[in-house]
């Protein structure tokens, strides 16, 4: 039988990803990321944030419905490593500001990682 404390951490971690992927279906999002995408060299960036869509709210759904949750979690650190590599090159970035930015979420990004990699063992 599983914790609360397990339960409202995989459901914080669920929310927070479901949150970031549905905000990120705006018609001015979808084509920022589109653009930033292709601007960063990244093959077939339509095709590519799709995917990203598709894996981030499926690894939520299989994560909230407790269905096959490890492959949830593969979802979300497949999609977490990704987009970090794609967009957090803070190394790249000449503004110090943005450097600085990009550095710090690449670092939390890290964090949900770990987070995740927790998760994928309790719930093997």
């Amino acid at each position: 039988m599983e914790s609360w404390l397990d339960i409202a951490g995989r459901q914080l971690i669920v929310l927070f990803f479901l949150v970031t992927g549905v905000s990120n279906l705006t018609k001015a999002r979808i084509s920022d990321h589109i653009e930033r995408m292709a601007g960063l060299g990244v093959p077939f960036p339509g095709t590519t944030f799709w995917l990203g869509i598709a894996l981030q709210l499926t690894g939520c759904v299989l994560l909230a419905v407790d269905w096959h949750p490890a492959v949830g979690v593969i979802c979300l650190m497949v999609f977490t490593i990704t987009a970090t590599a794609i967009f957090h090159r803070f190394w790249t970035k000449s503004d110090p500001i943005q450097r600085n930015i990009s550095r710090i979420t690449l670092l939390g990004n890290l964090a949900i990682l770990g987070g995740l990699l927790l998760l994928l063992e309790n719930v093997r």
